[in-house]
């Protein structure tokens, strides 16, 4: 078959062409002298490049060849294989040696090698005669320590353990063979045996000893051995002890573990038990009793009458069951925790209150474990646990107040509570910092290296005359000699006459937020707003006040953590207060950071009147909500001056001990946070609009529980201006792209050189602090917003006043500084359209005009001073006053 019958049509020319000339050609068409021409330039270009290919290939030399095969994995394999076996084989040789020792000595000395022909030992020939030779003729029952070497290093080369040094072990293993030797040969030097048990070696050093300084001389000599051989394994010797410590510390933490988690079960069981027995009384008949009073289903919070609402929520016509399930609080076990006793039933349920005091926090146990080096600089470990507590958090019921049970932490993820340690690691890194300096010139006296989740502080101390500038500009040596991805230099070190050297671990530990809360250091916190960030390179809990901060600025490139260090920041606070002790602002120019806490919007939210979204996402609304937050520092301001105190924690506590009256307008004030995501976006949209505002805030809501928490990714001059840094002391920045962006937040370079991944350096009034951020995530968030909700709280989201309007804000004919005598355009068009629909409110003007809300809110002020509406109630429509008719008497008069 011809090559054109493989012809399709379908398959380009190309193609075609190139299936054509890549078949051999036939062999009518070629002659023969063309073919041996052909094979003679083919043989001569071959020749001509077979040099050069050689020359390409590097050379590798005998001795390195034979380096590579002697540390292959299969070299060590077999290595480990023929020392096994010999071990094994000396031992059964050694074995039977002690029974045939007698019988087979004649025949050994009689007898030439191979001739032998009544052995009785086990190994045969060769085995009686390697026993004989290093028994008797060696080094007698020490040559056991022979055995004990092969099966170690055996054991190394096969499996990696035990972990030890070759030529150490070795040299460990001879003094021991020695000393055992001496020793058997000083017992029995005075026995007449046909072995000497003590080995040739044994029995005549000791005769010369004995002979030349008497039985004293061998006698110090042994116990020489024998203090010799403790000193050279003493640090083995430490470890295994301390290794065994730790085992025993580990199962009496367990043991202390079980017997918690059972007394915990008991709690429960008698907390049921107490509930069941009071739904019993509750259900049984009393045929004397009085028809009760009708309850109006309101609760007076904390005195004040204008903060009242219904304990059951509504229901439509026909659902009767589940009202009747809701209003029996014994019926349903989840309402049991959260409705609220009547005054006259609150000594009834001090049971209650009496059995959740119980619950007390159960400790944990930290733990040291010190890693020692053998070389001259001395090196010293510190690892630290977080101290944990598995107790549950909940509210005290105070008169007048509602139950409220926190977010359980078993909503959060279990992190690693242990900071895991390579000693060789750190002996490895220690060595290469001390040869990184001596190549410098920069002698140390000792290193400390303290061991973080995801960084190890080595603190160094150099001797007398060394300059600390010799020191500061090593942080690209030192990564470099220890490939490390980060290392900054701390010269010196604040309150400590030592130089630290930051390195990143290998392998990074994540830091839980379930570990940060449950921890002693946050449970135990008697902060007014504590804030628990990470764990510091201590694996200590760093927790903040934010009441003392009292401000917070942010910063960070993109993807560093920043977004999940404001999650901490949020979750660390619900964990620890109360609705009505705390709200939240927040404003989410990106729409996605903070949507997830939408579902608290009854519980922790803040937000102005007319206002749909508490989340505020809107420019227009950003502005106004920045308004109405400093009119309300100007209330608050007002409340503090009435009430004769000087900030929110002395007026609360007049409120509690009903020293200030609602009557006379005071109202309990819980602490705003306002957290606001890309400050930067917020700048460039409407700069002074915003920073101004936040501004004044910074500069005076401290006193009355008002505080700030801005975060930007683009840390310039332009946005975090000198107002800005000079209201926020309290700073965190996580890894940034340049020391100008570190200079910027920090006033210090230094954050261009973390790691990245919630690695963050905080400044907040005191020398910095390097924590590695609590990981949280979306789940984790969700879960503890899902378990808020579920919870009852009838007050809704907190009402801030009505922002003041400065001017109209969107449309050409408007002009700031209009008063409401000078109408807006759309005045006419909008009160006929209010009037007509019979609803007013200036959320509804906005979407319908796609105006600002400024503009809106001012229509909405020039309508009211119109009398055609009414004024604001809160976060219901303004009611319209006139009709059609009156309307238009109003508008042409």
């Amino acid at each position: 078959m011809s090559n054109y019958d493989n012809f399709n049509p379908n398959i380009p020319d190309t193609e075609e062409v190139i299936h054509i000339e890549t078949l051999p050609p036939a062999p009518s068409m070629e002659s023969t002298a063309t073919r041996k021409r052909k094979d003679r330039n083919t043989k001569a270009k071959r020749q001509t490049q077979a040099p050069q290919q050689k020359k390409s290939e590097p050379s590798v030399s005998f001795s390195q060849k034979v380096k590579d095969w002697a540390h292959s994995q299969t070299t060590r394999w077999i290595t480990g294989l023929c020392l096994g076996f010999a071990g094994v084989y000396l031992l059964v040789c050694f074995l039977s040696y002690f029974a045939t020792c007698v019988a087979d000595q004649s025949e050994i000395l009689n007898s030439e090698i191979g001739l032998a022909s009544n052995i009785s030992n086990t190994g045969g020939e060769g085995g009686a005669r390697i026993s004989e030779f290093l028994i008797n003729e060696c080094f007698g029952l020490g040559s056991f320590v022979l055995i004990f070497w092969l099966f170690a290093m055996a054991l190394k080369l096969l499996v990696g353990r035990p972990r030890f040094k070759t030529v150490d072990f070795t040299i460990k293993s001879l003094v021991a063979l020695i000393t055992v030797s001496l020793i058997v040969g000083l017992l029995t030097i005075g026995f007449s045996t046909p072995v000497n048990w003590g080995g040739f070696h044994g029995r005549y050093v000791n005769e010369f000893i004995v002979h030349f300084f008497g039985w004293t001389g061998g006698v110090i000599l042994c116990l020489f051995m024998i203090s010799l051989f403790v000193v050279i394994c003493l640090r083995d010797l430490i470890n295994w002890i301390i290794a065994i410590r730790k085992k025993r510390a580990e199962r009496r933490r367990i043991e202390a573990e079980k017997e918690a988690l059972r007394l915990e079960r008991e709690r429960e069981i008698a907390e049921m038990k107490k509930y069941e027995e009071k739904d019993a009384r509750d259900h049984e008949p009393e045929p004397s009793a009085e028809p009760e009073e009708e309850d109006s289903g309101l609760v007076t919070f904390n005195g004040d009458e204008s903060l009242l609402y219904s304990s059951l929520p509504d229901f439509e016509e026909g659902d009767d069951s589940e009202r009747e399930r809701l209003s029996d609080p014994f019926s349903n076990p989840e309402m049991t925790e959260y409705v609220l006793p009547d005054e006259e039933d609150r000594q009834e349920g001090s049971s209650v209150e009496a059995a959740v005091a119980d619950l007390q926090p159960q400790a944990a146990e930290t733990a040291e474990t010190p890693v020692s080096d053998s070389s001259d600089v001395q090196m010293v470990v510190n690892v630290n646990e977080i101290a944990q507590t598995d107790a549950q958090r909940e509210a005290e019921i105070e008169p007048g107040k509602f139950p409220w049970k926190f977010p359980p932490a078993e909503l959060l993820r279990e992190g690693d509570q242990k900071v895991e340690v390579n000693p060789e690691e750190l002996i490895e890194k220690k060595a290469q910092i001390q040869r990184t300096l001596l190549d410098f010139k920069i002698p140390i006296v000792s290193i400390e290296a303290t061991v973080g989740p995801t960084v190890t502080l080595y603190e160094i101390v150099p001797e007398r005359g060394v300059k600390i500038n010799n020191i500061r500009g090593l942080a690209d040596d030192i990564a470099l000699s220890l490939a490390a991805t980060g290392v900054r230099i701390i010269a010196p070190i604040p309150g400590k006459g030592t130089v630290g050297i930051e390195v990143a671990n290998r392998k990074a530990q994540t830091v839980s937020m379930r570990t940060v809360i449950k921890s002693h250091k946050y449970q135990d916190s008697k902060y007014r707003l504590p804030i628990a960030l990470g764990s510091t390179i201590s694996n200590e809990v760093y927790i903040a006040d934010l009441a003392k901060m009292p401000h917070l600025l942010v910063a960070g490139a993109t993807g560093q953590g920043k977004s999940v260090g404001l999650n901490a920041i949020i979750s660390s606070l619900l964990y620890c207060k109360r609705p009505d002790e705390l709200k939240f602002v927040m404003v989410d120019p990106k729409m996605v950071e903070f949507s997830l806490y939408a579902k608290i919007e009854d519980h922790y939210l803040a937000k102005i009147p007319d206002s749909n979204d508490a989340i505020i996402t809107d420019m227009d609304k950003v502005v106004a909500t920045l308004s109405s937050l400093c009119v309300e520092m100007d209330d608050r301001y007002q409340l503090l001056k009435a009430a004769h105190t000087r900030n929110i924690e002395e007026y609360n506590e007049k409120i509690k001990a009903k020293t200030l009256l609602p009557t006379e307008g005071h109202r309990f004030l819980p602490y705003i946070v306002v957290v606001v995501d890309e400050f930067s976006d917020l700048i460039m949209t409407a700069g002074k609009e915003v920073e101004i505002p936040i501004a004044r805030l910074a500069q005076k809501a401290r006193a009355v529980g008002m505080h700030v928490i801005i975060a930007t990714q683009r840390p310039s001059t332009n946005v975090i201006t000198g107002i800005i840094k000079a209201n926020f002391p309290a700073r965190i920045a996580f890894k940034v792209s340049s020391g100008v962006d570190s200079k910027t937040i920090l006033d210090t370079p230094g954050a261009q050189q973390l790691i990245g991944r919630g690695d963050m350096l905080i400044s907040n009034n005191a020398p910095m602090v390097r924590v590695q951020c609590a990981f949280i995530d979306t789940p984790e968030v969700e879960s503890i917003c899902d378990y808020i909700s579920r919870q009852p709280y009838g007050q809704g989201a907190y009402m801030l006043p009505e922002p003041i309007v400065t001017g109209t804000g969107d449309g050409p004919d408007s002009e700031p500084g209009n008063n409401f005598g000078d109408k807006d355009p759309l005045f006419d068009e909008i009160a006929r359209l209010v009037v007509n629909s019979n609803t007013a409110s200036t959320s509804s003007l906005q979407r319908r005009y796609s105006i600002g809300y400024n503009r809106a809110g001012k229509i909405m002020d020039q309508l009211e001073a119109a009398g055609i509406v009414g004024p604001a109630h809160g976060g219901k429509p303004r009611a319209v006053l006139v009709d059609a008719i009156s309307l238009e008497a109003i508008l042409n008069p």
